[in-house]
């Protein structure tokens, strides 16, 4: 019995590193931007989809596959912040829930045209990457599949980094000015504009490297975004708004919520048991787990 939970809990953290990393991904673009983000989970799903053909076609591990997909995925970023969003942030004479409705259509069309660019592409048939850290390790009667953990320890590294990056660098201290006060940052040469793209895309980039390792256990198709997306969006309002701490350490609950409710209620549920700590976030602690900070914390 003790063995059971310790191996339902080591499972539901190894899971919840990456779900902590991409929803870093959608808290940074929203603490920093404002920009709700719907397309965030198709863009989870064109990393693993990247991982899948680089590992097919060229026989290069997702582990390797990580670089050229994460540069790919910034530069994806860069070009739909600079096309789509940019231009919703700097219309002029309309209000800023207007200026949030029209971001929340554009992500959403760009979502739809992703699932089903994806779709005619490659069929609906689920895609894996077969063969890749097959080992499986025996610690003390729980067992750690080895995909499972160097998926979570570059999960932890990458977040590392980002953390690091915005507590330690010039960057930081941008965005820090930015949150705080856009036209005195404007004042003392800092381009608004430039930082906003910037996390825009590194945000983005944090989805391609989690989609990347998650293909190595994970099959993908045109439509597994819809289901990262959710668990972006609970992940984030439960680790707080704008708080990339806050929302990988959610990840690492939601992670755990889905495996407990999976073994010890029923596969078919593990979502209905997120759905109900969700709820009892939102009731007893509405500005989430780790309230307070900002995004750059």
């Amino acid at each position: 019995m003790v063995t059971t939970l310790v191996q339902t809990l080591v499972s539901g953290i190894l899971v919840g590193g990456l779900y902590g990393l991409f929803s870093s991904g959608l808290t940074l673009i929203f603490g920093i931007t404002r920009v709700i983000n719907f397309a965030h989970g198709d863009f989870v799903t064109l990393g693993m989809f990247g991982a899948v053909l680089l590992f097919t076609w060229l026989g290069l591990s997702p582990l390797l596959g990580i670089v050229p997909v994460a540069i790919g995925s910034l530069l994806l970023g860069a070009i739909v912040h600079r096309v789509i969003v940019r231009r919703t942030l700097s219309i002029t004479g309309i209000s800023a829930v207007d200026a949030q409705h029209g971001q929340l259509v554009l992500t959403l069309a760009v979502s739809i045209l992703i699932s089903n660019g994806l779709l005619m592409l490659f069929g609906p048939a689920p895609r894996a990457v077969q063969g890749v850290l097959p080992g499986v390790y025996d610690v003390f009667g729980v067992f750690i599949a080895q995909a499972r953990l160097v998926s979570f320890l570059i999960a932890l590294v990458v977040f590392l980094i980002l953390y690091v990056a915005l507590q330690r660098t010039l960057y930081g201290k941008a965005i820090r000015a930015t949150v705080d006060d856009r036209d005195m940052a404007a004042m003392v040469g800092i381009d608004p504009d430039r930082v906003y793209a910037v996390s825009f895309s590194v945000g983005i980039m944090l989805t391609g490297v989690a989609g990347c390792v998650l293909a190595t256990y994970y099959p993908v198709t045109p439509t597994t975004g819809g289901s990262f997306l959710i668990i972006a969006f609970v992940t984030v309002v439960m680790g707080g708004l704008g708080n990339v701490v806050g929302a990988f350490v959610a990840g690492l609950l939601v992670g755990v919520i889905q495996q407990v409710t999976a073994i010890y209620v029923a596969v078919d549920l593990q979502d209905v048991g997120l759905f109900l700590a969700f709820v009892l976030v939102l009731v007893f602690r509405p500005q989430g787990i780790l309230a307070g900070r900002r995004a750059h914390a």
